[in-house]
């Protein structure tokens, strides 16, 4: 069963993140939209995901690796970032009723998300490329 969970987290992961391919279809197509489902849609697919696959870690009971502390937090940190970046946008729009462009604050997240999930990953690879192998007895 907590290999499923692993499984499921990461579908969810994949189903949250690809939330926004009809909604930016159907901005390309000049259609009113509104943001909110699929933002719903993405938060609860990215967050849900990510639990599962945090409590599927702490319920096999994996240690935390060792591999690219640095890096690990560096990816940390850009993450944060990145989600961080819709805080002034939402202020700035909600509260204080400015009308702005979307499109900094979303490329900020993104250059935040994917740059940390890349280095994130290239710890991975890292650790996958770079196994060493048990002494011949």
């Amino acid at each position: 069963m907590p290999f499923n969970q692993w499984r499921l987290g990461t579908t969810l992961i994949w189903i949250g993140v690809s939330a926004w391919l009809p909604f930016f279809y159907f901005l390309s197509m000049d259609r009113p939209v509104s943001i909110f489902p699929y933002l719903a849609a993405h938060l609860t697919g990215v967050l849900g995901g990510s639990w599962l696959r945090a409590r599927y870690a702490r319920a096999a009971g994996l240690e935390p690796p060792r591999h690219g502390g640095k890096r690990r937090i560096v990816a940390r940190v850009m993450i944060y970032l990145g989600v961080l970046a819709w805080a002034p946008y939402f202020y700035l729009t909600r509260v204080t009723g400015l009308d702005l462009e979307i499109g900094p604050f979303l490329t900020a997240h993104l250059i935040g998300v994917l740059g940390g999930s890349a280095v994130r990953l290239s710890i991975e690879f890292d650790r996958f490329f770079n196994r060493r192998e048990p002494a011949a007895e």
